[in-house]
């Protein structure tokens, strides 16, 4: 049996049973062969059209062809404690096709028998293993890179090119989608009539060239719409001319005209004149009200993005005067204690990790003298590490070679009377009472400062001062925006794009790229890196 090259949705609507407005109305959307990737904001549907398309969720209205529950789908969740289906099967299959995703993901033969066991990002590579080889006609990967380390997010990469079905990704990770996908499916809030619809517009590449198409098309728009209400403009001020000209002539004839009542011909002939000009007023009176409902309409059909806020929220904050905000000296810092060990231990002493710092880029990666061989000292060596007033820095590395251990070194080191903001990766329930209760104790010029610098961040303050409570990622944009108003000259944040959607992922980029101060940021995402630091 051929396998099947399309996957097509036409016409899909969809409301959720407890919401008044639908989700979507009218979309549509088809997913070929290859890497497809459906991106947009958090919370306008995507996992739910998604979840339509493999026929595990009715649509309200619209087809899908061809009919899903005559396909082989298989699907890899965010949630990376879900343990797949087929994890026996695959444990047993030594085929070759199964051969090289195992290879390319790096799986050890042991892992499909302690699950449990397994870090983060092992069971992130072995639930993608098993996804794809499964042999499915449409795979659907949902996050796979959130929280994996640069290293797995590389053999994520090559497994997905591997496969060759119909593949949908779900991704906020610029690099992922660059590196695998030839269109992307993008869902986006538009401005029409009066209104915000959600609609899904197909680009060709990554998102890099799916990003530049769709910033062009948006000019585009904006340069429509200003036409098209200059025009309504213009023919409202002819209307208005033609309007006042005829109450001008119907003025004079209720006056009466100084004519002879005896000199019949003028009399006639005056008539005959009033006859057309009332006529020819009238239907083109007539005419200019048509051409500008016509005009009305087309500038009513126009759609433009929905309004994203775009401007400096760093108001009054100034770098240190300072020359030096945090500094370790070359040595070795031991795993959990921060404390710093002379360099003259370091070359007899090998370590577990060492941090390379190449100008405002530092990673810390394994020892290669090591060579699997367990190290004499759990720790991670350094060079000399100085971070001035205004550096911005990205710290990147695998998972468990000493990131945090680097990051609470260089806090031991700050001047106690340096305003600063840490945001940590795990933010927990204490993090947002304590956030959640400042916001509420707030009033006035910093409060309208707080919510607009939210907003900024492709966040919505009305859902914010609703009483919901924040997402993960929502908590750690407010947690910036609430640190504004201590104006810190130092900001260290771990994980930042972690649960962020793409747009939200670039409006915090811009954001950080403007900071004044000092910078220290900690993430596996390289594209947000390259953008941060430069």
């Amino acid at each position: 049996m051929a396998r099947t090259t399309m996957l097509t949705l036409t016409d899909i609507s969809y409301t959720y049973p407890s919401t008044p407005e639908p989700l979507f109305e009218h979309v549509s959307a088809s997913f070929q062969q290859g890497w497809t990737a459906v991106l947009g904001d958090n919370g306008l549907g995507k996992t739910t059209l998604l979840n339509i398309a493999i026929g595990m969720l009715p649509a309200d209205t619209g087809s899908i062809s061809p009919d899903p529950h005559r396909l082989t789908i298989a699907t890899c969740p965010q949630d990376n404690m879900v343990r797949p289906k087929n994890l026996d099967d695959f444990a047993t299959d030594w085929s070759p096709e199964t051969m090289r995703v195992r290879n390319a993901l790096h799986i050890g033969d042991d892992w499909p028998y302690r699950y449990e066991t397994l870090s983060g990002g092992e069971t992130k590579r072995l639930q993608v293993a098993c996804a794809i080889t499964a042999r499915p006609d449409v795979l659907v990967l949902d996050e796979p890179t959130n929280h994996v380390d640069g290293e797995t997010r590389k053999a994520i990469v090559e497994a997905m090119r591997q496969y060759q079905g119909i593949g949908i990704v779900i991704s906020h990770d610029v690099a992922l989608v660059d590196a695998t996908c030839a269109r992307c499916v993008i869902f986006e809030r538009q401005h029409i009539s009066g209104r915000n619809i959600t609609v899904i517009s197909t680009y060709d590449g990554g998102y890099t060239q799916a990003h530049e198409q769709m910033t062009s098309r948006l000019r585009g728009d904006e340069e429509s719409i200003r036409a098209a209400r200059q025009e309504v403009i213009r023919l409202r001020s002819a209307q208005a001319q033609r309007h006042q000209a005829m109450q001008s002539a119907y003025a004079r004839k209720r006056n009466g005209w100084k004519i002879d009542r005896k000199d019949h011909s003028a009399l006639d002939h005056h008539k005959w004149i009033e006859k057309q000009t009332d006529t020819a007023s009238g239907v083109a009176y007539r005419q200019m009200n048509k051409r500008l409902e016509r005009a009305q309409r087309t500038l009513d059909s126009l759609t433009v993005a929905a309004k994203r806020y775009d401007g400096d929220i760093w108001i009054d904050i100034r770098p240190s005067n300072r020359k030096e905000l945090l500094h370790l000296t070359e040595g070795i810092i031991i795993f959990g204690s921060g404390r710093v060990t002379s360099s003259n231990d370091t070359a007899r002493t090998p370590t577990q990790s060492i941090l390379h710092a190449d100008g405002h880029q530092w990673k810390v990666a394994h020892n290669p003298e090591m060579s699997g061989e367990k190290p004499r000292m759990p720790g991670v060596a350094i060079p000399k590490l100085s971070i001035g007033p205004q550096d911005h820095i990205g710290l990147t590395g695998a998972n468990g070679l000493g990131k945090t251990t680097v990051i609470n070194a260089l806090l031991d080191s700050m001047p106690e009377d340096v305003p600063h903001l840490i945001i940590r990766q795990q933010t927990g329930e204490a993090a947002l009472s304590q956030t959640m209760r400042r916001l509420a104790a707030l009033q006035g010029k910093e409060r309208s400062q707080v919510l607009a610098a939210f907003a900024q961040l492709n966040a919505d303050p009305d859902k914010l001062l609703s009483n919901e409570a924040p997402s993960p990622g929502e908590l750690r944009k407010l947690m910036l925006c609430l640190g504004i108003l201590d104006r810190p000259q130092l900001i260290v944040m771990d994980e930042p794009t972690n649960h962020l959607d793409l747009e939200s992922k670039v409006a915090l980029a811009r954001c950080l790229a403007d900071y004044p101060g000092a910078l220290l940021v900690v993430s596996h995402d390289e594209w947000f890196l390259d953008q941060v630091v430069g």
